[in-house]
This record gives structure tokens, C-alpha cells and sequence, in this order.
């Protein structure tokens, strides 16, 4: 049995009392025999009380020993893989940093870039309201121009008055147009014509009013002895020296390709002269084609003479004058219509109808399903004149 430094000490102590106890009672009388009783009844006490004490801090001694056996240590031993490299960390960490301020700069530049493109968008909106209201005044003022221009043509009446039936296919690619079509009634004699100037749109619609007006003052003086070719030969002139096309150093080419007849009521006699312009005379299914002069009515390197061209006529004839607007549309395969389908065409539909309502009808629903939806290429105009 193993004793601690405290339990060595009492007992050392007790043997000590012990002794000294013996010497006494052997030495002394009776009262000393019990003192030493008394003083060995408490040292007991007190060495009981030791004994106990070192039980308990040998208990919680032990105690103590088993708790440290078990219990899970304090710190964990590190991880050696969990190890992590702070010098790359902090590489990375500074990497992150720098592109997070290049991001920064570059929302800055996207926020410049939105700013300038929202002012400009603003600036084309603007823009876009001036060209529109732009657009709106020129429109109303070339509609004007259209006004102008159709006030400038034959009216129905006249026109109804000088022949059996006629009608004039007229569809302009733009507002205004640069084919028009031109009649005058002098006594018996009736001249009309059919005009393709240069150009469509405001530049033809200019040409066109300028034929018209040309045509108008030159049959002024007109006589039974005027010929259309007289008539065409007058017109070039006009042209010419209006539009200044004999000065060598301007350029300007600008005219007119027409078609135009004379017609003698009374006599039933016609005459016919063309400047790249010619003419069909149908008479039942029997179509003739009139050649044209290959000069329009301008300037041109190599002026060659109009000729005028009899024309047999009866009543119930049926004459064609047109542009080439209708015979060059395209069709979705870029195939013109060309003059041999017209002539064809005008040939059956002669067969079909003498009204001229009905024929332009026939004739304006063909060109519609020739171009199948492609855009009208040029102006258009067919007059088809019915011959009393």
C-alpha cells in the first residue's frame, strides 16, 4: 500500500505520541495515563481524518486520469492537404481586384456609350420628325402637282364626244406621272396622242406638263393640211430649244418617246407618226402595227425625219397607243411582258369585248398577274380609241 507525503507525516507524528505516551505512562502517575488517553483519542481522530482525505484525493485522482484517457484532445491535428497557399491566395485575391476594376472602367465606358447613344437616338428621332413632316409637305405639294396635271389632260367628255369608246389605262409608278396622254378637237379633225417623257415621277410629271403645253400652242395654227409628222417635227424643236439641248456644253438629254394620229372625222381618214412610239390598228382579231421613228422628241446624234403613215380606218377600229411601261415589267423571274404578248393579248381580248371598260379591265388585271406582286418598274399608260 503506497502512502502519500501527508499520510507519512501523521503517522510519523502518531509513533512519535506513541513513544512519547509510554515513556510518560511509566513515568507518571495515573492523571498523566489519562491525558495521554485523551491525546491519543484525538491524534486517532485526526489520523482517521487524514486517512479519509487522501481516499478522496486518491478517488479524484484516478478519476481525473480516466477522463484524460477518453476525452478528445483540445486542438486537432492540421490536415496537411488543407494546407492553403496564401501567397497564391493573394495573387489571386489581387487578380480579382484588377478585374474588378477593369469591369468598373468598362461599366463606365457602357455607361458613356448609353449616354451618347440615347443622345443620338434622340438626335435621329428629331430627325426623323423633320424628314417625316418634310415628306408629309413635299407629298401634299407633288398630290397638288397631280391636280395640276390631270386638270392639264382631255377630260372624258371631249374625249367621249370624238370617239365610239375609249379608254386610257393610266397608272403612274409615282404620285405624278411622266406618260400623258394629249387630244385636241379642231371642226371634224381630231389629234390625240399618247407621250412617254424621260423619267417618271416629279421630273416626268415636269416634261409631261411641258409636252402638254408645247402641243397645245403648236396646234394653234393648226390646218387640214397639218400632218402629225409636221406636228412631231414642231414639238422637237421645242424641246430642243427649250430645255437648251443645242448647246454643245450642256448635257442635258431629257424628252419624250409619242405616239400621235390624226383623224379626219368626215372623211374617216388618218394619218399616224411615231418618235419610238408605234401604234396598233386592231380590226376584229386582225392586228396591224405602225412602226415609229426610231428619234424621240430631243436632241439625239443622228435627227432623222418623222414620216407620216396612212392608216385605213372603219368604224368600230379600235387604235392602241402606248409607253413601254407595260410591255418592259418584269415578272418574278425578271421575263419582260414584251410587245408580241400585248399584241397577242389586245387580239384576244378583242374577241372577247369591244367595250373599252371591259378591255382595260382585261388589260390591267394581265399586268397584275404578270408581276405577281414585284413593284411597278415605270409609269403606264395604254389609250385604246374606238373608232365611230
Amino acid at each position: 500500500m503506497e502512502f502519500t507525503i501527508t499520510e507519512i507525516v501523521f503517522i510519523a507524528i502518531a509513533a512519535i505520541l506513541a513513544v512519547a505516551l509510554v515513556v510518560v505512562i511509566f513515568k507518571n502517575n495515573k492523571y498523566l495515563i489519562r491525558a495521554t488517553r485523551r491525546i491519543d483519542n484525538h491524534y486517532s481522530t485526526l489520523l482517521n481524518i487524514a486517512q479519509n482525505e487522501n481516499r478522496r484525493i486518491s478517488t479524484l485522482y484516478n478519476n481525473l486520469k480516466k477522463q484524460s484517457s477518453t476525452q478528445k484532445p483540445l486542438y486537432e491535428p492540421v490536415d496537411a492537404s488543407k494546407i492553403v497557399d496564401v501567397e497564391r491566395l493573394a495573387a489571386q485575391q489581387k487578380e480579382l481586384e484588377a478585374q474588378q476594376m477593369e469591369l468598373a472602367d468598362r461599366n463606365h465606358q457602357l455607361w458613356d456609350m448609353s449616354v451618347n447613344i440615347e443622345k443620338e437616338r434622340q438626335h435621329i428621332q428629331t430627325l426623323k420628325s423633320e424628314i417625316e413632316s418634310q415628306h408629309r409637305a413635299v407629298t401634299s405639294s407633288i398630290r397638288y402637282a397631280k391636280l395640276i396635271q390631270n386638270a392639264a389632260l382631255p377630260s372624258d367628255e371631249i374625249l367621249k364626244e370624238s370617239f365610239q369608246d375609249v379608254f386610257l389605262l393610266w397608272r403612274p409608278r409615282d404620285i405624278v406621272s411622266g406618260d400623258f396622254y394629249w387630244m385636241k378637237r379642231i371642226g371634224d379633225t381630231v389629234i390625240f396622242s399618247v407621250a412617254d417623257c424621260t423619267g417618271h415621277g416629279v421630273p416626268g410629271g415636269f416634261m409631261s406638263m411641258l409636252g402638254v403645253a408645247f402641243l397645245n400652242d403648236i396646234c394653234v395654227n393648226f390646218t387640214p393640211d397639218t400632218h402629225p409628222a409636221q406636228i412631231l417635227e414642231e414639238l422637237r424643236q421645242k424641246v430642243i430649244s427649250t430645255l437648251k439641248q443645242d448647246d454643245e456644253h450642256i448635257v442635258q438629254k431629257d424628252g419624250m418617246d409619242i405616239a400621235l394620229c390624226v383623224l379626219n372625222l368626215a372623211t374617216m381618214k388618218m394619218q399616224f407618226a411615231g418618235a419610238n412610239n408605234g401604234m396598233y390598228h386592231v380590226r376584229g382579231s386582225q392586228l396591224t402595227e405602225y412602226k415609229p421613228i426610231h428619234n424621240p422628241i430631243g436632241s439625239y446624234p443622228r435627227l432623222l425625219n418623222f414620216e407620216n403613215r396612212d392608216v385605213e380606218i372603219q368604224h368600230g377600229d379600235y387604235v392602241y397607243m402606248f409607253s413601254d411601261g407595260y410591255t418592259d415589267q418584269l415578272d418574278p423571274d425578271n421575263h419582260k411582258f414584251t410587245p408580241g404578248r400585248l399584241r397577242k393579248l389586245l387580239c384576244e381580248i378583242n374577241a372577247i369585248t369591244k367595250v373599252a371598260a371591259q378591255q382595260a379591265e382585261m388589260l390591267n388585271d394581265a399586268f397584275d398577274q404578270w408581276r405577281k406582286g414585284n413593284n411597278q418598274m415605270d409609269d403606264i399608260l395604254i389609250g385604246g380609241y374606238c373608232i365611230k
